[in-house]
């Protein structure tokens, strides 16, 4: 990302407030799986893992139901810092198509910080995790009960290591 268009997104999404805090203090997730995850109606139909620069990404497609008209798509970087799942974060907004993008504030908001589209796509950061999750399917389906599923399962993990 050119710096013009992280410095815009910095200030477009007011990232003084947010950018290389998290509420799990020092605590960071090592050795992130995938497959691993357990989302309640939800069934992992594929994953694949890649590495570049530091950063462990997982992508993965979820569904639901026998038609498999939901769909969700749920991406998850595992970062060397805070600050680098913040950036991946940026990178995911700056992605993003539409500007009705905005803040998740509130307590039930997944993640150290989260950011959503009508629930139908979170992003968010836990520790030094980033988290994309988005429909994928041709029926739209809300997000945010995956994204709070999954946020309960990093917080789970961060406290027993």
């Amino acid at each position: 990302m050119q710096a013009e268009q992280k410095e815009y997104l910095e200030e477009h999404y007011a990232a003084k407030e947010w950018y290389g805090r998290s509420n799990s203090s020092r605590r960071m997730v090592k050795g992130f799986r995938v497959e691993d995850l357990e989302l309640k109606t939800w069934k992992l139909q594929r994953a694949k893992r890649d590495e570049r620069d530091g950063t462990v990404a997982f992508f993965s497609l979820w569904g639901r139901g026998d038609s498999g008209d939901e769909l969700l798509s749920i991406d998850v970087f595992e970062c060397a810092s805070v600050k680098a799942a913040h950036d991946q974060l940026l990178e995911a907004l700056a992605n993003v198509q539409s500007p009705k993008v905005e803040r998740i504030t509130e307590k039930t908001a997944p993640g150290d910080v989260a950011f959503g589209l009508a629930n139908t796509m979170i992003l968010f950061a836990r520790a030094n995790l980033a988290v994309s999750i988005r429909n994928a399917g041709p029926r739209v389906v809300p997000v945010g009960i995956a994204a709070r599923e999954l946020d309960a399962q990093i917080l789970r993990r961060l406290k027993s290591e």
